[in-house]
């Protein structure tokens, strides 16, 4: 379950609660779905360029700082500029992955299924036995 807040989200696990997204792994990709495994393993990926871009952006920035005279303003505040917008957006796509993992995940674990077993009793007769699970 996702919990909004005017500046925080909090995910709901097993009556807990989770500040970071990543702690949502393990019961995620438990779930054995591709789709929440996809959406999950893309949102992992996203942060990781954000982090990267993050770090690339503040290098540049401190390498301008200590050599303003090789850098001009229009290339600092471009570089900055796009590196802020990349960011936004992969910010932006990697949250509708994860509540899009969280959706499926949801609906993976309380849906109704219904099964068929085949089985052998012990002198080599069939049985066949349906079961029906169904979350109260």
């Amino acid at each position: 379950m996702i919990k909004q807040k005017i500046f925080s989200t909090r995910f709901i696990y097993d009556r807990q609660i989770l500040e970071n997204p990543l702690a949502l792994q393990i019961p995620l990709l438990q779930a054995k779905d591709t789709e929440v495994n996809v959406a999950f393993l893309t949102f992992k990926k996203q942060r990781k360029a954000v982090q990267i871009i993050n770090m690339l952006s503040a290098g540049f920035s401190l390498y301008t700082v200590f050599n303003r005279e090789k850098v001009s303003n229009g290339v600092y505040w471009g570089a900055l500029g796009t590196s802020v917008l990349i960011s936004g957006y992969l910010n932006i796509r990697s949250n509708q992955h994860l509540g899009k993992a969280i959706k499926r995940y949801n609906e993976v674990i309380t849906d109704n299924k219904v099964g068929l077993v085949f089985d052998k009793s012990f002198n080599n007769q069939a049985i066949v036995g349906v079961g029906l699970v169904h979350s109260f």
